[in-house]
């Protein structure tokens, strides 16, 4: 399954993906250990499922845990950690932001990641 992360929210995924299984909210907040109430708060983006919840909504709905991560627009501690310890890092976030199309610099800049890790990947086989 492809998740582009432009196209829904967390939380509309995850509904979307319940209720193409199938589950109700109740059957479903059971089966990754919360409550009712705390999947209507996740699938309405009013609230951001932790790190346990997230893993377990993966398994059940059938969705790696990293399909799901591209979604969650909070920045994870070790990425905030590495943030603050390294100034270019921020720097080059106010660089894309104030690029005439920064939606450009974005896709170019990720276009690039991905030769690299894909050329490393391919040196480490």
């Amino acid at each position: 399954m492809l998740i582009l992360p432009f196209m829904v929210t967390l939380g509309q995924f995850i509904r979307d993906r319940r209720q193409e299984l199938g589950f109700t909210v109740r059957h479903f907040a059971e089966l990754i250990g919360v409550k009712p109430p705390h999947v209507t708060d996740i699938e309405a983006d009013r609230r951001r499922p932790g790190p346990e919840v997230l893993s377990k909504i993966g398994k059940v709905l059938d969705v790696r845990l990293e399909e799901l991560q591209t979604l969650d627009p909070r920045i994870p501690p070790e990425v905030r950690q590495w943030m603050d310890s390294e100034p270019r890092v921020s720097s080059l976030l106010r660089q894309i932001r104030q690029s005439p199309d920064p939606n450009e610099t974005l896709r170019r800049l990720e276009e690039k990641v991905r030769e690299q890790v894909d050329e490393e990947d391919v040196k480490e086989t």
